[in-house]
């Protein structure tokens, strides 16, 4: 079946790009047929200018999105990301915005929404609504959510997005979600039911990564590897000690507009270090499936219930530590063995969940 995914943008975010990899890995290991809609703002002036227009009407209109967009010059895919997305991802031409008209253009038969943030309105302020398909509302298509993400655990969208976003919802065949605060939200707001899954991360092993690691990225001496998204005096504090006392040298990385490494790079990057500190969602994802000791910190901002959740599942709570007084002393030894053995059962049943989503069904 021709699968097409809305994701997303696929811009300088390792992570979110890593996602849809593996989301597209695992559709093809069903016998499916993945395409990933590659649709991002690129900011040039008409562009800008169209927005703003469209979101003066929607103003007065009173709809939500309305906010008028900032002015960015060129987009967030550098040649760090954008070489690995032109040559590992499967994906349509380029667009500005979702339109119908892809979804014939390309035979998609059925839509995926996930993963990521992608029900997060604070990334999707003027479009929300089409990362729940109101681009092809109408179109004779099955739609799957697979692990999509709130984000957060507190309900932030307005009564407006709420209102256009439930009936929609209602029209998807299957909905999975990524944290069991998002179940309550999908049955509370929009009167649907979903079940948790896991991140498309993870529904791959070690050795699939191996396949796309850079071997060539030298790591040199032993290391603390330290990616984090929102940097704070304390968590500074805490990876500077927590090296100390290991005897190794830090290693900082981070994601967005300061990334240097390319995502092979930034995966050889988890994969040589002696100890990882992260606050990032997907940066506990690659910590896990490549057996490191690590530490995450919290990220109220960003959200700490994707990293509650995902420690939660395998074991691995103590795991997740404050972000203002980060206190490694109550963590215990990671027995590998119980965490791999939980992984492989979630992995089991969300790879269950994407096959029966596609199974044909009889017509009525």
């Amino acid at each position: 079946m021709r699968v097409g995914i809305v994701t997303q943008p696929l811009e300088m975010n390792y992570g979110g790009i890593l996602q849809n990899w593996a989301l597209q890995q695992a559709l093809k290991r069903l016998g499916h047929d993945p395409i990933t809609i590659d649709a991002y703002q690129r900011y040039t002036l008409p562009h800008y200018l169209f927005s703003v227009v469209r979101a003066f009407y929607k103003r007065l209109r009173r709809k939500p999105g309305w906010e008028y967009p900032h002015r960015y010059h060129g987009s967030m895919r550098r040649k760090e990301t954008g070489l690995f997305v032109e040559r590992n991802i499967n994906k349509t031409k380029v667009m500005w915005e979702y339109d119908r008209k892809v979804v014939k253009r390309y035979g998609m038969e059925a839509l995926i929404v996930g993963s990521d943030q992608v029900w997060r309105t604070h990334y999707n302020k003027s479009h929300i609504e089409d990362k729940f398909l109101k681009f092809a509302e109408g179109l004779p298509l099955r739609r799957i959510a697979y692990a999509a993400s709130f984000g957060v655990d507190y309900w932030m969208y307005t009564p407006e997005q709420t209102a256009v976003c439930a009936p929609l919802a209602k029209q998807f065949d299957a909905i999975s979600v990524r944290e069991d605060s998002a179940v309550e939200h999908c049955r509370k707001y929009f009167d649907v039911e979903a079940i948790r899954v896991l991140d498309p991360t993870l529904l791959l092993n070690a050795q699939d990564y191996q396949s796309i690691i850079d071997l060539n990225w030298d790591p040199g001496e032993p290391y603390l590897a330290v990616y984090c998204l929102d940097l704070t005096r304390a968590k500074s504090a805490f990876f500077n000690r927590l090296a100390k006392e290991r005897g190794l040298r830090v290693r900082y990385f981070t994601a967005g507009v300061d990334a240097k490494l390319t995502i092979e790079q930034w995966l050889a990057m988890f994969y040589h270090a002696t100890v990882l500190v992260t606050d990032s969602f997907h940066g506990t994802v690659f910590s896990i499936l490549f057996g490191k000791e690590f530490y995450s910190l919290g990220n109220p901002h960003r959200g700490n219930a994707r990293m509650q959740g995902l420690l939660g599942l395998v074991g691995l709570k103590d795991r997740l530590l404050s972000d203002k007084e980060p206190d490694e002393s109550q963590a215990k030894e990671i027995d590998w063995k119980s965490v791999y053995s939980l992984l492989d059962e979630e992995r089991r049943q969300s790879m269950e969940f994407l096959s029966s989503s596609l199974a044909p069904t009889e017509k009525k």
